[in-house]
């Protein structure tokens, strides 16, 4: 297991039922920390920042479920249409 720090973080009072279990807060976090990390990934792309595996490799995610991702997501593959239009790649 990765070494662990302690930190003290204010949340809204509602949350609180759901974060009394440390394990059950801690997949919470992580599982929020992923979705951050898709959502930067796919924005960044989309930016035209970089290609798929060079954005994954950026916030520390496999290219393979960032592409998944992409796909649900409806987000396509980025091309330059002079590219296309001039016979393609040379």
């Amino acid at each position: 297991m990765a070494e662990m720090i302690a930190m003290q973080m204010q949340v809204p009072r509602e949350w609180l039922p759901d974060l009394k279990d440390q394990a059950a807060f801690l997949e919470i976090l992580g599982l929020g920390l992923e979705e951050y990390r898709m959502q930067r990934a796919l924005s960044l792309y989309q930016q035209g920042l970089g290609t798929l595996g060079y954005v994954a490799d950026l916030v520390g995610i496999s290219k393979r479920e960032l592409m998944k991702h992409a796909r649900r997501r409806g987000v396509l593959p980025q091309h330059d249409d002079e590219r296309f239009e001039t016979g393609g790649i040379q």
